[in-house]
């Protein structure tokens, strides 16, 4: 492989951005020993092993584009762009010609004869026993043979038996190769009987134990591929009623995996192909295992299963069946929103108050339905009594505030936005209660008011922000003095950026406090950030023409710290 096939702009540097230092300083140590064995290169893909401390390789893999690095896997636990993947990309750089070229394979295989290959496949399943399975399959089914469903089952079987998931991703991709090529043949029946067994293992077996070894999601992909697959399938071919009946009840048995999974979108789509497919005739088997699992259910899994029962009603027109099912089987949740569109909120209402008052999440979403059903006042005198009493919640006063807004109500909007930013001070409230104030000619007012109570409060940090926000600098650097240090939020460095400008000594001194502080934490990262503040003050020290004055702080700062290197280092790095 000559150098100029390389990916353009793959460095050492580009690698270490993508991997962090350490991961690639441990990479280069695993390229260094030689860790990877067997690299292979198909066009812009490469792999090969990586050898570390454990008896197994890992299996890795990286993915070529134009401008860098598409994708990157490993089987490694760690997950992430990691030393395994840094080993690999390094030999790639270093040394190109030893990956093998695969493209090249099919012309040398093409001069063997028939015993040459019997004999290189016998002498490579004795290699990599895993490999037979691959030869059986292809025995059992040659190119225009039908499907074997049995044989297709085994190997879906053997595939999830591994234990790295890696292998049960290649095997199961494998099966789904052979069913895209069936399609593309025109065999829809085979290639939807591939699909659905795949799908149906996985909608079985997708525990606690395979979620846990998907790190990636790789296998649960899987399963949404074979969703897709039958879906195609489904449109494109003409089976008998057993065949249509087994393949949708595969698809509802994915869909209800995802619901006992919690709703991670294992299978997506897979109950939207049933609403789309699924006949009145083909329907009552499909709701028959829906049902078995109510009763067993609870409240979130409940609400997803009654919402299957609903949707396939509402679809074919059948809305009064839908309402029964809700009222019958429902959550309480469920029943209530069916009251407001049922044209009864003060029933709704009732349910809340009796089940969901600590819950502001489900109180805020009724009252946006209340609203939008033309009862808000419903909502309104229900969410005023709950912002007035213990059960107050921050959602309810923004919600409050919001729907008089655009209702027009600028009085009523002041008084639940004043509300809103004094609960919980933001500049987006604040930004908020700003307009609403202008609109009523009062800003001022309500200005000076809210920033004293900030102030009686000791809220500094808030008024700093706020002075920021209006470009108030001096005010900013009053007040930094007075906020509290030493906690989550360090107002320093934003009022410094800010006051860079129009107040630089300012703005320097501050970086000054803030070098002495990163020293002080006598860690590598708080020497790069002090550095960091370093090259800000000479840009400023410069700008203003202080050249001298730079160069004696800076002096003076090495002699203090001359006895930690690492710090030295750091701003030999940055320039200094």
């Amino acid at each position: 492989m000559d150098e100029k096939d390389m990916i353009t702009g793959l460095t050492e540097a580009y690698i270490r951005q993508l991997a962090g230092e350490q991961s690639f300083k441990r990479g280069m140590n695993y390229y260094t020993m030689g860790a990877i064995r067997e690299p292979f290169r198909q066009e812009a893909q490469l792999w090969g092993k990586c050898y570390g401390s454990q008896d197994e390789p890992y299996r890795v893999k990286v993915v070529l584009g134009e401008n860098g690095i598409r994708e990157a896997s490993c089987t490694c636990p760690r997950g992430g762009f990691c030393k395994h993947i840094v080993a690999l990309l390094l030999t790639y750089i270093h040394e190109p010609g030893a990956f093998h070229d695969i493209n090249s394979l099919e012309a040398m295989l093409a001069s063997f004869s028939k015993e040459d290959l019997i004999a290189l496949i016998g002498n490579m399943v004795q290699r990599e026993p895993s490999l037979l399975a691959l030869v059986e399959r292809m025995v059992a089914m040659p190119p225009g043979s039908s499907v074997d469903i049995a044989l297709v089952r085994r190997e879906v079987g053997r595939a999830l038996r591994h234990e790295d998931p890696s292998d049960i991703e290649a095997d199961l991709r494998a099966l789904l190769s052979m069913a895209e090529n069936l399609a593309q043949k025109g065999d829809w029946l085979g290639a939807g009987t591939v699909y659905r067994e795949v799908l149906d293992a996985l909608a079985a077996s997708y525990d606690d134990e395979l979620q846990g070894m998907d790190y990636d999601g790789a296998i649960a992909a899987i399963a949404g591929d074979c969703v897709d697959g039958l879906s195609e399938c489904l449109d494109e071919g003409d089976y008998d009623s057993a065949t249509r009946q087994a393949w949708l009840a595969t698809l509802m048995a994915a869909e209800l995996a995802d619901i006992k999974l919690g709703g991670i979108d294992f299978a997506p789509g897979a109950f939207d192909i049933i609403i789309e497919q699924a006949t009145e005739e083909e329907w009552p088997l499909l709701e028959e295992r829906v049902r078995e699992l109510i009763p067993e259910s609870d409240d979130w899994e409940r609400e997803r299963l009654v919402n299957i029962l609903a949707a396939w009603r509402v679809n074919y027109g059948r809305h009064d069946e839908a309402c029964r099912i809700i009222r019958e089987l429902g959550t309480v949740k469920q029943q209530m929103f069916l009251l407001v569109r049922e044209g009864k909120p003060g029933e709704a209402v009732a349910l809340a108050k009796e089940h969901f008052t600590k819950k502001p999440g489900i109180i805020i979403n009724l009252a946006r339905a209340l609203a939008d059903a033309g009862a808000a006042e419903y909502g309104v005198a229900f969410l005023t009594q709950l912002a007035n009493s213990e059960e107050s919640h921050p959602g309810y006063l923004e919600w409050l505030a919001e729907h008089y807004r655009q209702n027009g109500d600028l009085e009523a909007a002041l008084k639940w936005q004043r509300a809103v930013f004094l609960q919980s001070p933001a500049v987006k409230s604040y930004e908020v209660l700003r307009e609403v104030g202008a609109r009523l000619g009062v800003w001022e007012e309500v200005r000076t008011g809210v920033l004293k109570e900030l102030e009686d409060k000791n809220n500094y940090g808030k008024l700093i922000e706020i002075a920021l926000h209006e470009n108030d600098v001096t005010r900013a650097l009053e007040l930094l003095p007075r906020a509290q240090r030493g906690g989550w939020h360090d107002y320093r460095a934003e009022v410094a950026r800010a006051a860079e400008e129009k107040q630089p000594l300012d703005a320097i001194a501050l970086y000054q406090e803030m070098v002495k502080t990163a020293i002080g934490w006598r860690q590598r990262k708080t020497y790069r950030r002090a550095a960091e503040f370093l090259r800000r003050i000479k840009g400023l020290y410069g700008r203003l023409g202080y050249r001298g004055e730079w160069e004696k702080y800076l002096a003076a700062l090495r002699k203090e710290y001359a006895r930690l290197p690492a710090l030295q280092d750091e701003f030999n790095k940055a320039g200094l």
